[in-house]
């Protein structure tokens, strides 16, 4: 078995902070997002292709030097999200120019996720048919911004992107498996839309879009999970995202005269003075005195003085 991690996306939703800055790169406590998974990966899989783009594709291999994973970068050839060839294109792409001809798990570099892997990989070779990781929102308003999927026990009867009126409350997740003999879905997939009149950008996004299709000409399953699961998109996913994986701070930068609030991050190298700060992240060499953050993301090597911050993402080399 192989294991695919998507990390081609450029993460605008989260700029500045992501400019320069792979998502699943960003650190989640004490280590980044990434690892989480490929940390329990690298005892379940045979590898890992870690799919990106050109930009960020150093920043992956140094990742993989440092924490020893098995792990490989494969890079998309897009230098923008506007070029990118969506998410199904993506795999598609890599599957082909890699010859890939194994199972397959496929995770969004993104996410946290607070179940087990090698749970999930039991599951999938008892059931040794495709599998997409749900998660119970417990909210049908909620449940109409998620791709929505409805069973008969653990088998997958229905499946519907952003329903107006949803089935259920089980949300799609970005985690799918494919056994070996289903990997060909993935083209099956593409050369029914192609003789379609669905725009490709459409129909070669949202993995989802798969699953609704697939579901009603092979047997798929649901793996539900409870507890945390995070995708990390914007602030406020991060921040959620952050508190999840510490106790209550993580301060290896330097504090004098500060209040320290429950989920706080201040890297290495950070320094704050006469500071109140809760739920926020402060990145290395950044700077802050006398003021008040809350909820808030401050890039590396930014300055600030005299300030009130609530819900902010400020960028690095800032000063104000």
């Amino acid at each position: 078995m192989k294991a695919i991690v998507l990390a081609g996306g450029h993460a605008t939703r989260l700029w500045p902070i992501t400019k320069h800055r792979a998502k699943p790169l960003l650190p989640l406590g004490e280590k980044p997002i990434i690892d989480f998974m490929l940390e329990e990966l690298d005892d379940e899989v045979e590898e890992t292709i870690i799919s990106t783009n050109a930009k960020f594709a150093g920043d992956f291999e140094d990742y993989i030097e440092e924490y020893d994973r098995n792990a490989r970068v494969v890079v998309e050839q897009q230098d923008s999200e506007e070029e990118k060839p969506g998410t199904i294109g993506a795999i598609i792409k890599l599957i082909e120019k890699e010859g890939l001809d194994d199972d397959l798990l496929v995770v969004g570099g993104d996410n946290y996720f607070g179940f087990s892997f090698s749970d999930l990989l039991d599951f999938c070779r008892e059931k040794d048919a495709p599998v997409n990781v749900v998660y119970d929102i417990n909210d049908f308003e909620h449940a109409k911004q998620f791709g929505i999927v409805d069973t008969e026990e653990d088998r997958i009867v229905g499946f519907e992107e952003k329903p107006e009126e949803p089935p259920s409350t089980l949300a799609s997740t970005a985690c799918y498996y494919f056994p070996k003999r289903n990997v060909s879905l993935f083209n099956q997939y593409e050369d029914h839309f192609k003789q379609t009149d669905v725009p490709a950008e459409q129909y070669l996004d949202e993995p989802g879009r798969l699953i609704e299709w697939a579901h009603e000409r092979e047997e798929m399953y649901a793996f539900s999970f409870s507890g945390e699961w995070h995708d990390v998109g914007t602030r406020k996913g991060y921040l959620e995202a952050t508190e999840a994986v510490i106790d209550r701070a993580v301060i290896s930068g330097d504090t004098e005269n500060c209040e320290i609030g429950e989920n706080v991050v201040v890297m290495e190298g950070a320094r704050l003075e006469n500071v109140e700060i809760e739920n926020s992240i402060v990145f290395p060499e950044a700077e802050v005195k006398n003021s008040e953050i809350r909820s808030s993301l401050i890039d590396k090597k930014t300055e600030i003085e005299d300030s009130e911050l609530q819900g902010a993402v400020i960028g690095a080399h800032t000063k104000f």
